[in-house]
């Protein structure tokens, strides 16, 4: 494998894992938004007066349908955000991706096409 074409695979490698890692993330934030959203669905079903608790590290703690109705919204605005940012990143990560992938079979097929290393070459 030309040594060029050695650089551009482990670019490739490393940005398919990167790739990997941002689709995690984000799947994780949907999953945690999709929890989120039924849980306020859950406390919207209540009445004003309903005791309803929240977890605090090992405890449970007593609040109000009102002061948890703002905090999951809060927090399902911070994933909504956060998404967003993921999905914009994966797009712009899978684009350098597609590039260098198409980079490298050029690359490759250069070399196996025997012509020897891909590239301007001077031919007067």
């Amino acid at each position: 494998m030309p040594p060029e074409a050695e650089v551009k695979y482990n670019k490739y490698l490393q940005l398919r894992d990167t790739y990997n890692a941002i689709v995690q993330q984000r799947l994780a934030a949907e999953s945690s938004l999709s929890e989120i959203e039924k849980v306020i669905e859950t406390l919207n079903g209540l009445s004003d007066s309903a005791e309803v608790y929240k977890m605090a590290g090992f405890v449970l703690v007593k609040s109000t349908k009102g002061d948890l109705l703002k905090e999951l919204q809060d927090r399902k605005e911070n994933l909504e955000l956060k998404i967003k940012a993921l999905k914009n990143q994966e797009n712009l990560v899978k684009d350098e991706l597609d590039k260098v992938a198409g980079e490298l079979q050029r690359l490759l097929q250069g070399a196996v096409g025997g012509g020897g290393a891909a590239g301007p070459a001077g031919g007067s």
